[in-house]
């Protein structure tokens, strides 16, 4: 699988050396070209926590500029009032309620919330981060993977969902994924947690969570390598192929999860396989969300954009951990219509 993918990565790289590509600070706004579909990524970070005070007003304006045809969040809910790390009952919570509301204003009609999995570490007994899919074109909601208790728990329920894009035959699929958090174990009880990070105890249960998340979406289907899909979000976890700028011991045990979606999934790490030789981090210094793809979107790529602008570049806020406008940064790929059939 790794001769294919490296032979792929190589086709892909020519063909955006052989094209105008955009500017690496990221594209402006998308011409009312038919023949591109762009797909936006980003983790918002508590809800869009900073995006509170307006009304999510200049978050709207940033997306309208980019016009995404498909947006995919994660953190689709809010947790915390305005500037504070005071936590709001989920019935006084803007988001994820009025998600349709919100992204009718960026011109999107449809739109689909993953559900919230029951929690009791969380005040108000439901996880904080469900992922969102928002779409200009139709979407189906196929599956919600949640995984089972002890072993194959997914922390924050994955979504699969199938767009269906004008001028595309066959249906786009979406998997969102937010994976645990942390070098700890999931559910490690406090006084048990150093001891847990050093065995890499949660880098081995994302890797669990992901052989859930694959075995219930894209091996449940047949000729995978043929049809079109997208699995993008929070993963929480490093590239082997970014140890270059990281300078780790190669045989850590802090790749697993990322070997895993690289030796045992049929995706490709889109931003790697356009820019091998490139290092955009996607939160703070760490690249953490990817956007993996089957091979039809691969070779479907125009370009994909990770570098933050003046809105996306995030400033501490001055409470908690928490950024403005996100602690995370976006991702925009754009794919070529014709070549999705």
């Amino acid at each position: 699988m790794q001769t294919i993918k490296s032979i792929l990565k190589a086709i892909a790289l020519s063909a955006l050396l052989a094209a105008p590509v955009a500017a690496s600070a990221g594209p402006a706004k998308k011409s009312q070209d038919k023949g591109t579909l762009r797909v936006l990524y980003w983790n918002i970070q508590n809800g869009m926590w900073a995006g509170q005070p307006d009304h999510y007003q200049k978050f709207v304006e940033w997306i309208q500029s980019k016009d995404p045809d498909i947006c995919i969040f994660e953190e689709g809910a809010t947790i915390y009032y305005d500037g504070t790390h005071e936590h709001m009952p989920n019935e006084e919570r803007y988001l994820p309620a009025h998600w349709g509301e919100l992204c009718a204003r960026w011109g999107h009609q449809y739109h689909f919330v993953v559900p919230r999995r029951p929690s009791t570490s969380t005040p108000y007994g439901l996880t904080n981060y469900p992922g969102v899919v928002t779409s200009r074109f139709p979407i189906d909601s196929i599956l919600i993977v949640k995984g089972h208790k002890p072993d194959t728990v997914v922390v924050n329920y994955s979504g699969w969902y199938q767009v269906h894009v004008d001028g595309v035959e066959r249906p786009i699929n979406i998997v969102t994924v937010h994976l645990k958090h942390g070098k700890y174990g999931y559910g490690v009880p406090h006084d048990q947690r150093k001891a847990s990070e050093e065995r890499y105890e949660g880098e081995a249960h994302r890797v669990k969570e992901l052989t859930c998340i694959l075995d219930h979406t894209v091996r449940k289907t047949k000729d995978p390598d043929k049809a079109l899909w997208i699995m993008a979000g929070d993963y929480n976890s490093y590239s082997r192929n970014d140890n270059y700028k990281y300078k780790w011991n190669n045989a850590s045990l802090g790749f697993q999860a990322q070997d895993y979606m690289i030796f045992h999934s049929p995706f490709f790490d889109l931003f790697d396989c356009c820019y091998p030789n490139d290092f955009l981090p996607t939160c703070g210094t760490l690249r953490i969300d990817y956007m993996y793809v089957s091979k039809p979107m691969l070779k479907a790529c125009i370009d994909i954009y990770q570098k933050p602008d003046e809105y996306t570049e995030r400033v501490h806020s001055g409470v908690s951990t928490f950024y403005i406008p996100s602690d995370h940064y976006p991702i925009i790929a754009d794919f070529k219509i014709s070549k999705l059939q």
